[in-house]
């Protein structure tokens, strides 16, 4: 059994790389800055490096990268 520092898949996106997301996907920002929109929810989220987001609903996600930036899914 791993703890949520187990990345279980990574990414790098340039600036303005769009990635969806199964829902559910849990999202660390490693460098640069995201930010995550999730189906059926008003607010987005804006991640910065060393934060975390873990999603409200069953919704995918979209991140988008406002610089380039890298980042994996947990669990």
């Amino acid at each position: 059994m791993g703890n949520d520092m187990d990345a279980l898949t990574e990414y790098e996106l340039p600036l303005r790389g769009l990635l969806r997301l199964p829902p559910g996907s849990r999202v660390a920002c490693d460098s640069g800055s995201l930010w995550i929109t999730e189906d059926d929810q008003v607010r987005d989220t804006v991640l910065e490096p060393g934060e975390q987001f873990a999603p409200v609903a069953r919704g995918a996600l979209l991140v988008y990268a406002l610089t380039p930036a890298r980042l994996h899914r947990l669990q």
